[in-house]
């Protein structure tokens, strides 16, 4: 879980949100949804860290990993809380890759969702979730979409954060927008941030040679 890195655009904006909502319930089921490398992940853990205060008490995996199993004992195990906070968070990212099964299995859980227990999840596949789950999805969690950052913002972050030159940062910014998207649909900052360090760590090998 990385911390340091900073939310750029609508994930820090959804962030924001978020805190909202978290100051005003004792439970929270937050299903994350939008295309990958938006932050989704990342402010899901800043969230996590702020309502806990300890690592010990968040709990993640990937949807790959959520078995029936996993999730019943989360249940069995819901009333006896942590030994590190007052909430206990469940961070699940991808949740699409599960099957149906634990899926299923996780929406009963929320039904019995204790206070000071937080689900929140992400997923890159809201439409395959929501056909699985027929109707059930939305009574359970509360959904949030996020945009991707624009070329606009994408750049100002890399001039800020690597010292690049404006035309440089937008040069990697326009590389990191995925394949068969316009400009206008935003920037995957995951993928943009690592053209950046990949660009600043070659320059740097050129440069001692």
């Amino acid at each position: 879980m990385n911390l340091t890195e900073t939310l750029i655009g609508p994930a820090e904006k959804t962030l924001a949100t978020l805190r909202g909502l978290a100051a005003k319930q004792d439970k929270l089921a937050i299903l994350v949804e939008g295309a990958p490398g938006v932050g989704k992940s990342h402010l899901l853990d800043v969230l996590a860290m702020e309502l806990t205060g300890n690592r010990f008490a968040i709990e993640t995996v990937n949807g790959q990993s959520l078995r029936v199993d996993l999730v019943r004992d989360w249940r069995d195990r819901m009333p006896y809380g942590n030994l590190f906070s007052d909430w206990t968070v469940k961070r699940i990212d991808e949740l699409d890759q599960s099957s149906p099964s634990a899926q299923s299995e996780l929406l009963t859980y929320l039904d019995y969702l204790m206070p000071k227990r937080a689900v929140l999840a992400t997923t890159n596949e809201y439409g395959a979730l929501r056909a699985i789950s027929k109707g059930r999805l939305e009574t359970r969690f509360i959904r949030i979409h996020v945009d991707a950052p624009t070329v606009t913002e994408a750049t100002a972050h890399l001039v800020e954060r690597f010292a690049l030159t404006e035309s440089l940062a937008r040069q990697i910014a326009l590389g990191s927008v995925p394949d068969g998207c316009l400009p206008s649909e935003g920037v995957n900052m995951r993928a943009c941030i690592k053209d950046a360090q990949a660009f600043i760590a070659a320059r740097e090998v050129k440069a001692a040679a």
